[in-house]
């Protein structure tokens, strides 16, 4: 019948459309592969329609979350290519002090040029948003010149896949071409932080600046979290002559708690990530990404003026053998 052919013809469009966006066809960063298990339909928006919220022309008042870690994540990339220049590197009790002065210097240098750009309109608002950042870069260094556990700064900001205008500061030895790993996913991003001890052993370390959370324990926390395992896999390619351990975040503020959660790359591990990746490859393949919110994800949802706010209460109606392997992920610990 024409309804039929109608149908097929339609499919076949939509099958075209989702080739250039295939695993094998083009790169995706951790990110941006979290959201499926948090919504297939955000990570349709987001991962292959490439949709962002609208960035508001105003004057900056109270730093944004984004601003405020795109200038810690600045402050700390500068901080640690001073200190290892100066072969000062790790951090301990004797040259904690040093390396508090290095990181005042480089905050003060950073936050100047972000008043010119970002023109806020309150100056008392601003340095005291200043005050706050340097208490928790300050503390950061402390921290690290407290911790024994052997493992040294080696790379900062290593990325893969990044194009130049991307890529902001960068480690010399980061890579223009995408990383494989798991068979057919090309991976970019950039690794924070990837830390040595000295005998071969890495570990990649990915720095958050907003609240801590997830369960103890987690290994990708039913797809949400998938960062330390895909950072450790891409770490691993670009070192093939070491041996990754482990992947970590390290919420490196007193909003976070300055809370880490390490998750060490294994046989099983590698295993949990694998099945999120192939799960997301065949949805990719068969053109299924509904609006399938996980509980609560609606809540921190970009895209909600896309949907409204309903569709918690649509994809219960919804069959459930469609989305059997998106429930299977999320119970995933």
């Amino acid at each position: 019948s024409r309804a039929r052919e109608s149908e097929q013809a339609l499919d076949a469009l939509a099958r075209a459309a989702m080739a250039r966006h295939q695993m094998s066809a083009r790169s995706f960063s951790p990110t941006a592969l979290q959201h499926y298990s948090a919504c297939p339909y955000r990570f349709f928006l987001q991962a292959v329609q490439r949709l962002a919220p609208r960035e508001p022309i105003e004057s900056v008042d109270v730093l944004d979350p984004l601003t405020r870690g795109s200038l810690f994540h600045e402050v700390q990339f500068e901080t640690l290519s001073r200190l290892q220049d100066r072969a000062a590197l790790p951090i301990t009790p004797k040259n904690v002090g040093a390396a508090i002065d290095e990181v005042d210097a480089v905050l003060a240098e950073v936050t100047t040029a972000a008043h010119d750009r970002l023109a806020p309109p309150i100056e008392r608002v601003w340095c005291d948003e200043v005050t706050a950042l340097r208490a928790d870069l300050r503390e950061w260094v402390r921290r690290a010149s407290r911790d024994d556990s052997g493992w040294v700064p080696h790379r900062f900001e290593l990325s893969f896949g990044l194009a130049p205008g991307d890529r902001g500061q960068a480690d010399p030895n980061s890579v223009p071409d995408p990383v494989p790993v798991l068979g057919r996913l090309r991976l970019r991003g950039s690794i924070d932080l990837v830390e040595s001890d000295g005998h071969g052993h890495l570990r990649a370390t990915d720095h958050k600046t907003g609240r801590a959370w997830g369960r103890s324990g987690l290994v990708i926390q039913g797809g949400q979290i998938l960062q330390p395992l895909l950072y450790a896999l891409a770490c691993e390619a670009l070192h093939p002559e070491a041996r990754v351990v482990a992947g970590r975040l390290y919420y490196c503020t007193a909003l976070g708690g300055y809370e880490e959660k390490t998750v060490p790359l294994t046989d099983g591990t590698r295993r949990a990530v694998q099945r999120v990746v192939q799960t997301i490859d065949a949805a990719l393949e068969q053109g299924f990404l509904p609006a399938a919110p996980a509980e609560s994800a609606c809540a921190r949802c970009d895209y909600r003026s896309v949907c409204g706010p309903l569709e918690a209460e649509r994809v219960a109606r919804k069959p459930v053998e469609d989305l059997a392997d998106l429930r299977a992920l999320r119970e995933t610990s």
